[in-house]
């Protein structure tokens, strides 16, 4: 079976970044989240064997959608200085350096699927994943709302939703 293949019998499976903690999965490594017809698997795509498995009885809601943050970055006086050297000479160089005290915002944004889901011991939790490669991540989760029979508000649906 190839890297990017599906494995057999699956409805739909796609790779996601998982944040935050799990009991058995480790943050920060990408899992493949793999869809059957009965239940949804968890596992480890590179590195590992770790791995979960839910059914879709234990699954209570599922969320795919971006977060936006504004991040600051500090201006950096030596590309500034080099610039400014280039074209002023000495005096473009110290004006370069100068000018590059004030901080730049960026707006990043971050695609996210979220399965929360009870586990056996009754207790609500959930899985958070980064969808990193932003390819079938909206497919795969409305896919696992349908074979969860869990329904939202059609307009949310087709829009991308926002944290």
């Amino acid at each position: 079976m190839g890297f990017f293949k599906s494995e057999k019998g699956t409805v739909i499976s796609e790779m996601f970044q998982l944040v935050g903690q799990h009991a058995t999965l480790q943050s920060g490594w990408s899992y493949e989240v793999l869809l059957f017809d009965d239940h949804l698997l968890i596992k480890q795509k590179v590195g590992g064997k770790a791995q979960a498995t839910l059914n879709y009885s234990q699954i209570t809601d599922v969320f795919h959608g971006y977060k936006t943050e504004i991040v600051n970055r500090p201006g950096s006086p030596i590309k500034r200085a080099v610039a400014g050297s280039l074209l002023f000479g000495g005096v473009g160089a110290v004006v370069g350096a100068i000018s590059a005290d004030k901080d730049k915002t960026k707006k990043e944004s971050h695609l996210y699927l979220i399965i929360s889901y009870t586990s056996s011991t009754g207790e609500d939790q959930y899985i958070q994943f980064e969808d990193t490669r932003m390819y079938k991540g909206k497919k795969l989760a409305n896919t696992l709302l349908q074979l969860c029979n869990i329904t939202h508000d059609t307009a949310a649906n087709n829009s991308a939703v926002e944290l």
